[in-house]
């Protein structure tokens, strides 16, 4: 499963920058992490996302520096990332780059989430990869959010700073160090990565803003992403939309079945054609995301039930008893976690 999920090459330019000045081969450590070597030298062939956040991980533990993934954001390069990039970069505010961004980030990164919210003046960029097999995650949440907070400086300046930086991973350094490194307040244990800062900042003009540009890059990526879409299996389609609902309470089969263009009777006869039902996928989402929460993190019972849509934790406790024998609470006992 983590392996279905991919995203380009290009992505990979601030990270290559970054060994190189430290004296190390970056198709040396790609390997280890199963990124294929033509990868460092073609921006936009596919590799798994699975390799890609591997390989970020790895560089942190060889070079000894935890926040590899942040550094490796100051370094990006939005070109590499072809039709998306210069999308972005000839947008004619930050606003319209960032909803460019969410707009098409699966252009360049499948299974993965970009939203945009603004509420009582306040902007919230959050980003997370959907998939919760593709664990530790930690760099790649760290890397996403720097090259965000740099693209957001080309319009703001560049002594511009969120105002608190959210995490989904557990500090792996002292809170203070973080915050040194990232410049703002930062929270950890959160349910997804996230940036907030005021709406003005939506507001202030792209230097390279650039409409002719912009909407032919636009036309490219709406092309490519459409024909992405429908080189996908519908069961995986109606996985990721599963994924993207579960929490918000959008992950039942009516809506799910709206957001792929079908009817709910449409949905279920295409699916039953790929050998698939849609309970039998939301439910091998709720446990794939119910796994990771108990051994990855120190959400409590209650929370993780309600993420996974269930009417409350004994409804939770009971699936996931179905599914594995065990309670939640015993199951994260057995990994060693401390239970909630």
């Amino acid at each position: 499963m983590p392996r279905n999920a991919t995203i380009i090459s290009g992505a990979l330019n601030g990270l290559e920058d970054l060994l190189v000045q430290n004296g190390r081969d970056p198709a040396a450590l790609g390997q280890q992490s199963g990124v294929p070597s033509d990868a460092w030298r073609n921006a936009q062939c596919e590799i798994p996302l699975f390799s890609f956040v591997e390989v970020f991980e790895q560089g942190a533990s060889m070079l000894s520096q935890p926040n590899i993934g942040w550094r490796s954001g100051t370094y990006f390069d939005f070109q590499q990332l072809g039709d998306l990039g210069s999308a972005i970069l000839s947008a004619s505010t930050v606003g319209s780059a960032l909803r460019t961004f969410e707009r098409f980030l699966r252009f360049v990164q499948s299974e993965s989430d970009m939203q945009l919210s603004v509420e009582d003046g306040v902007a919230t960029l959050t980003y997370r990869i959907l998939n919760p097999d593709i664990w530790p995650r930690r760099q790649d949440a760290e890397f996403t959010l720097s090259v965000l907070i740099e693209l957001i400086r080309r319009g703001a300046g560049r002594a511009w700073q969120p105002d608190l930086i959210c995490f989904e991973h557990t500090a792996i350094r002292p809170i203070g160090n973080c915050i040194d490194t990232a410049g703002s307040f930062c929270l950890f244990d959160c349910e997804t990565n996230a940036l907030s800062f005021p709406e003005s900042v939506l507001s202030a003009p792209m230097p390279q803003d650039d409409l002719n540009r912009h909407q032919q890059a636009l036309k490219n990526l709406t092309q490519s992403l459409t024909t992405k879409a429908w080189a996908q299996s519908l069961t995986a389609r109606t996985r990721t939309a599963i994924y993207e609902g579960l929490g918000s309470g959008t992950a039942d089969q009516e809506t799910v079945a709206r957001q792929l263009g079908l009817s709910r009777r449409s949905l279920h006869r295409h699916l039953k054609d790929e050998g698939a039902r849609f309970s039998t996928l939301l439910d091998d989402c709720r446990f794939r995301v119910a796994r990771h929460a108990l051994v990855d993190t120190r959400q409590p019972l209650a929370q993780i039930a309600c993420e996974l849509d269930y009417s409350d934790q004994t409804a939770f406790e009971r699936a996931f008893k179905r599914r594995t024998g065990m309670t939640p609470k015993r199951y994260r006992q057995s990994f060693g976690k401390v239970p909630s």
